[in-house]
């Protein structure tokens, strides 16, 4: 993954000697090296670069345009993932109505940022209110992307886990086993990091119903998994131990 960051950064050196600093293939060149440190389980220098980028695409396309409101959906993202989460879900809920003008109500966009939303009103203590705005938004996630789209199949573990959470584990761990066989048949990949995450989520229901045997065994895989595709320092990984930790302590 390295390889992605290093390319791009030689390729945006280049382009700032020839074009300058606010051309907008040196913009977007900015953007793609913020993406990959963001990718490498660097939060704090890709927050750091998505905020210098958005002051530039102000300057140099007004508030209005979609490039800025792009850098702002990445500067929410990356403040979360900062740990941040609070200042996050306030950002993403400035940031609605004007991604929805300016793209529209049905936008890819616009549907993600309902989704931050309710994704950080569960993580921030509400997992009721956040059922609640998912179970709307999964209508129109389907309505405008299909049943199979990878905001749709994101959404559906979100709600999973909020009805374990909310004392249903049985109907989540259910949900579950279907959505990782939708996920594996979507994506034709065991290590793809959603397919990963399905069974992380697997494993901690399956602790909840009891079956800690089953639960530890089933993290170990997913800890290995993230291992060997994120590396050992992702903080994926790390949470994947955390949990398998957890679950040994009983």
């Amino acid at each position: 993954m390295t390889g992605g960051l290093r390319l791009h950064e030689e390729l945006l050196e280049h382009q700032r000697r020839i074009l300058g600093a606010t051309d907008q293939d040196v913009l977007e060149s900015r953007h793609y090296v913020a993406y990959w440190h963001g990718v490498l389980g660097r939060p704090l220098q890709a927050l750091a670069l998505h905020d210098e980028l958005l002051r530039d695409r102000l300057a140099v396309f007004g508030a209005e345009h979609p490039q800025v409101v792009f850098s702002r959906m990445n500067i929410c993202r990356f403040l979360a993932e900062a740990g941040r989460r609070q200042e996050s879900l306030d950002a993403y809920r400035a940031l609605l109505p004007d991604v929805a003008r300016i793209r529209g109500e049905d936008h890819p966009n616009t549907l993600l940022v309902r989704l931050n939303i309710a994704r950080y009103t569960w993580e921030l203590g509400d997992p009721e209110a956040s059922l609640a705005l998912h179970e709307v938004l999964i209508e129109d996630q389907r309505r405008v992307n299909g049943a199979d789209h990878p905001t749709v199949l994101i959404s559906r573990y979100n709600m999973a886990m909020l009805k374990a959470e909310l004392g249903d584990p049985g109907t989540a761990l259910t949900e579950l086993d279907d959505l990782h066989r939708d996920r594996l048949a979507r994506y034709r990949n065991p290590l793809h990091a959603e397919v990963i995450t399905t069974s992380y989520g697997r494993a901690l229901v399956t602790a909840q119903l009891g079956d800690v045997a089953a639960a530890v065994e089933a993290m170990r895989a997913v800890r290995a998994d993230r291992a060997s595709v994120l590396g050992e320092e992702h903080p994926s990984t790390l949470a994947a131990q955390a949990a398998l930790n957890e679950l040994l302590a009983g």
